[in-house]
């Protein structure tokens, strides 16, 4: 069993690692902390690459604004004026009465 978990360890590993080739005999190994990082180092050389950034941080992120822009297209179809600029913040409460503590 302990085998098992060092290979799952091991693997987890190596989707984090990257290498970065930058003479037929030398390489710089990367590996990140996490999935969110590894996502965001791959994407950044990729651009300074001006290769297509396609990590699974990026779809997301694109499947987001996809979303909102469809929704702002169609609430521009039902007339629906959205506004330029956000409404303000309110002020704060002169106290805080209206919470309770319930214990």
């Amino acid at each position: 069993m302990k085998e098992k978990g060092a290979l799952k360890q091991n693997k987890e590993v190596l989707d984090l690692a990257f290498s970065i080739l930058y003479d037929s005999n030398c390489q710089l190994n990367f590996i990140a902390p996490d999935k969110h990082e590894y996502c965001i180092w791959t994407d950044g050389l990729n651009a300074l690459l001006g290769k297509d950034m396609m990590s699974d941080l990026t779809w997301n992120d694109l499947d987001t604004l996809l979303s909102m822009e469809i929704k702002l297209r169609l609430l521009d179809l039902e007339n629906i004026q959205i506004p330029d600029t956000p409404p303000p913040i309110p002020k704060e409460p002169s106290n805080y009465d209206f919470v309770y503590d319930c214990n």
